[in-house]
């Protein structure tokens, strides 16, 4: 199935990106905008600028607010699909090659989302029709079964904390395989394994609500090892999954979304 965007080799740098976006940051979009006007529909944008940099091996960063705006600077396209589809780098394919090595920065501006509950799917959708405006782009999408994991409670039960601050909701990266994070809920858990792992994640737990916890793990591989550096050893990462959390990673085959860009085109600078 070919759809439009608005319908519907990784390394620690752009995972951190990836993920968070998951997680919106409550700073400030700054900057003025010098753009185009976007349709005044609450699916997208009221206006965005994108524009490209020559900033090879720059960060990436990118950044959403409860008004209703993102900022993603030093990213590619292909990041960019990543991030309104909420999908990882390996679940794409195909596509020019200036659509991995190109960056770009974009600003947009809201309409603010009715609710926070509603911010991130929002975010989602009028990132994808911007990316089907500007990049006229055109995905893909195949679902099939493929080697993944599902994450359930052991069963002595969990060691998280329930969280009580309902306004809280933050996963930090305090060391390099250290993580806090508050205010979670278990999808965005497994999202944030599925990441590191390399494959999708399931959450089949059945805790509902958000929690309080740490995670700390050693990768056995040497740090100067790619496996080391761009994807962690599922024999560190799962024990600790289990040991602090008392969660559990089976593997299963689950159902995977792959895409495919099937058509893109470089955007004009505004």
């Amino acid at each position: 199935m070919t759809i439009p965007t608005s319908s519907l080799s990784v390394n620690r740098k752009v995972k951190a990106v990836l993920f968070g976006f998951l997680v919106f940051s409550s700073s400030r979009l700054t900057g003025i905008l010098s753009a185009q006007p976007m349709p005044e529909e609450p699916g997208r944008f009221e206006v965005a600028s994108i524009r490209p940099i020559d900033a090879k091996g720059a960060r990436p960063s990118f950044e959403s607010n409860p008004s209703g705006g993102v900022r993603a600077t030093n990213v590619t396209l292909k990041l960019l699909i990543q991030m309104a589809y909420d999908i990882r780098p390996e679940q794409l394919s195909g596509g020019p090659g200036w659509t991995d090595s190109e960056q770009y920065t974009v600003i947009a501006k809201g309409p603010p989302p009715l609710s926070a509950a509603e911010q991130k799917a929002l975010t989602s959708k009028r990132l994808q029709a911007l990316l089907s405006e500007r990049f006229h782009l055109a995905l893909k999408l195949e679902a099939n079964l493929a080697s993944g994991y599902v994450l359930t409670v052991e069963k002595k039960g969990h060691k998280m904390t329930v969280a009580n601050d309902p306004g809280t909701r933050q996963l930090r990266q305090v060391g390099h395989w250290e993580i806090r994070a508050e205010g979670v809920d278990m999808l965005i858990l497994a999202r944030f394994l599925g990441v590191h792992l390399r494959a999708t994640v399931v959450d089949r737990t059945g805790l509902e609500g958000r929690y309080n916890f740490h995670l700390n793990w050693t990768p056995e591989a040497l740090p100067s090892s790619i496996e080391s550096l761009n994807g962690l050893p599922e024999d560190s990462l799962l024990p600790a999954v289990r040991e602090q959390l008392g969660l559990r990673l089976e593997r299963q085959k689950v159902a995977t979304d792959r895409y495919t860009i099937e058509r893109a085109e470089k955007p004009t600078e505004n």
